[in-house]
């Protein structure tokens, strides 16, 4: 995809005027933002939830529920681990790491 909007970039002449700096970037690199985690920690209270939803809106319903209860602690444990993930993946030089 990367290679995709830098030719639209090229082709329009954006990329040529400095008006955008394209970084260099792995093409696995892992993603640091903690959201991702958050996601996963939504899928894992959903999995474990009994009820399972009967269509759309008992769905949504359910989601709500699950992320309501998801506590502030696990949000700031995300958010403060980002310097560790930072590290870890330079350590690595881009590649996946643990987190």
């Amino acid at each position: 995809m990367h290679h995709v909007i830098q030719h639209k970039l090229q082709k329009n002449g954006k990329m040529n005027d400095n008006c955008i700096i394209s970084l260099p970037w792995p093409a696995q690199s892992p993603d640091l933002n903690p959201i991702e985690n958050l996601w996963d920690e939504l899928k894992r209270r959903l999995r474990k939830n009994e009820y399972k939803a009967k269509n759309k809106a008992e769905l949504f319903n359910l989601i709500k529920e699950e992320w309501y209860k998801i506590s502030p602690a696990i949000i700031n444990k995300l958010i403060e681990s980002m310097p560790r993930r930072t590290k870890a993946v330079l350590k690595n030089k881009g590649n996946p790491t643990r987190y």
